[in-house]
Parts: C-alpha cells; structure tokens; sequence
C-alpha cells in the first residue's frame, strides 16, 4: 500500500464528512440540537454533535479500506485488527453522543471508553514490546493488553475531550496530529494505522471548513471522543504509543490539570468554559482560574481574541508532532 491508497482512503473520508456536515447543520438547528458559543459576546447558539458527520466519513474510509484488504490483499489479521479498532471507535462515539443528549458523570464518562477497549483487547492488538524514546524496546507482557490497552483508549479519548471547547481547535487537532502520525506510519510501512489516520485526517480536513471560526458547527463529545480513540487505535496497532502521547502532549496538560484538581476539590468545569470576554472580543482567564486550562495559561500572559488562541495552541500540536517526528528519525 503506498501514498496513492492512503489519498484515496484520505478523500473517501473528505468527501463523506464534506457532504453530510452541512446537511446536519441544517437538521440540527431546526430540531433544536444546539450550544451556545461562550467564547463570543452574546453567546449564539451553534449546531452541535456535528461529529455524527465526522464519525461518518472515518468509518467509510475504514470500511473502503477493510474491503480493499480483504478482497485484495486476503489480509485477515489486519482486517481484524481493523474491524476492532472501528468498533472501538464506535463504542466511544456511541458513549459520546449518548453524554451529549442526556449527560453523564464525568467520573462515568472518563470511565466508559475503558470498555471500548474490549475489541482490541480480544484480538491482541499492538504489540506487547513498546519502543520508548531513549529507553529502547521494553517488553510489557500481559500488562500491555489487560491494563496499558484500555489505559490508551480512554487517556487519548478523555485528553482530547478535555481541550476541546474553541472554534476549530478539536477539528485542527485532529488534523495535525494524525498527519504527522501517519508520516511515521507510512515510514514504518505500518498499513492498518495508516488507514485509520489517513481517514481521520480527511474526515477533520472537511469539518475544520465548518468548525473554524465563526464555527457553523461543534463537534461535541461524539467528535472529540472520535478523534482522540481513532489516536489510540492507530498508535496501538502501530507500535508508536510513544510518538502519539508526545503528538497529544497539550491535551494531556488539560488531562492533568483535571485529575489535579479533582483531587483537590476544586469545581473547575463552569469556570474552565467561560473566559471573560472584553468589548472588543479579547479573552482572558477569570480571576484565580489562570491555571486550570491550556488556554487560559495562554491567556494569562497575553490576552488575544479566539482566533488567535486557537491558533497558538494548534502551533503548539504542530511543534509537538515535528518533535513526534525528530524522534522516530533519531531512533531516540
């Protein structure tokens, strides 16, 4: 399988999420499946769960390559491999959107994707030797299946749920994170992983034109969980856990900083989605609250309008998968 697949497999997942994204926004204003935009004065009310759209155009693209390896190729183990990584996906998008409309714990909720996890579990996904940057190869055993499998699933699943909330951010997230996972993919010659980014990055390309700000549309948790487990599944079945946590390293500070201060008691979830917005737009954290996202420790050194933090912050992924990239290079 070379690029010319990997650009199919890429505009299947495109032109899917291009064609039904602006349908669902139409149907989601009309019955009423909207959220307010907290980060605009005025707050106006946005179509949300567009991530039904996104989650549509990864599972096509998967499924296109799925068929391509079991009528082509007469791959089982990969198709396998395949077939439980879209379920799991599936199961954490189901888990998604069932939050979306009807709200569940959080503790719940951080909790659930562990479940998704189940398929790639049972077909052993991955392989139990991990490549660690300047450790090496570390043989985990059992330990990887049973416990480091699932921990993957919902750390990367919850981590991308956490630093979502801005127009375009989760969508961009989306797209420089698998591009830069699926360079390391494609040199590895690692073909399951590479259909599963090569579809996730098609299908955030076409909704980031109508996530970006103004956002016509919010991906909500049935998005980001997509997102952040399509990460886990690609990473797991590729052996390159350690260049995605390092791709995903500003996600995981809002992961952190929300275990932090759960622990401490600390109620941060209505104070972490409303910054306070000057007249002429410019963000800025709330009194005391500098430290409990991302963005706000962003905002706490120079106030900027939302374009721009979003902007900041997606520079800060792209960083992180140049470095994802200068370590599998250095074979660090």
């Amino acid at each position: 399988m070379g690029w010319l697949f990997v650009s199919l497999i890429a505009a299947v997942a495109f032109g899917v999420t291009l064609f039904l994204t602006p349908a669902f926004i139409s149907s989601a204003l009309r019955k009423g499946v909207t959220a307010r935009d907290t980060n605009k004065r005025g707050k106006p009310l946005v179509a949300n769960m567009g991530g039904f759209a996104l989650f549509a155009g990864l599972a096509i693209a998967v499924s296109v390559g799925i068929g391509y390896l079991a009528l082509v190729d007469s791959d089982s183990r990969l198709v396998a491999l395949l077939l439980a990584s879209l379920a799991s996906i599936a199961l954490v998008a189901l888990v998604g959107a069932y939050d979306d409309l009807f709200k569940i714990s959080r503790r719940l909720k951080a909790l659930l994707p562990v479940v998704a996890a189940v398929p790639l579990m049972a077909v052993t996904a991955g392989d139990t030797t991990m490549l660690l940057p300047f450790l090496g190869a570390v043989d985990f055993g059992l330990f990887y299946t049973l416990v480091l499998i699932p921990l993957g699933v919902t750390g990367a699943a919850n981590a991308v749920n956490m630093a979502a909330g801005y127009n375009g951010v989760e969508a961009g997230t989306g797209v420089i994170v698998s591009a830069a996972l699926l360079a390391i993919a494609m040199l590895a010659g690692a073909t399951g992983p590479a259909i599963i980014l090569a579809a996730l990055l098609g299908a955030c390309l076409a909704f980031l034109k109508f996530n970006w700000l103004p956002a016509r549309v919010f991906p909500a948790d049935i998005g980001t969980y997509t997102i952040g487990t399509a990460i886990a599944c690609a990473a797991i079945m590729g052996n390159m856990e350690s260049f995605a946590v390092i791709c995903l390293l500003p996600a995981f500070y809002e992961f952190a900083a929300t275990v932090y201060y759960s622990i401490k008691g600390v109620e941060r979830r209505g104070t972490a989605q409303s910054p306070v917005i000057s007249a002429g737009g410019g963000l800025s954290p709330p009194k005391g609250a500098e430290s409990y996202t991302l963005f706000y420790r962003i905002l706490s050194w120079r106030p900027m309008r939302e374009g721009a933090l979003v902007a900041t912050v997606l520079a800060l992924y792209a960083v992180c998968g140049g470095l994802a990239l200068a370590v599998y290079f250095l074979k660090l």
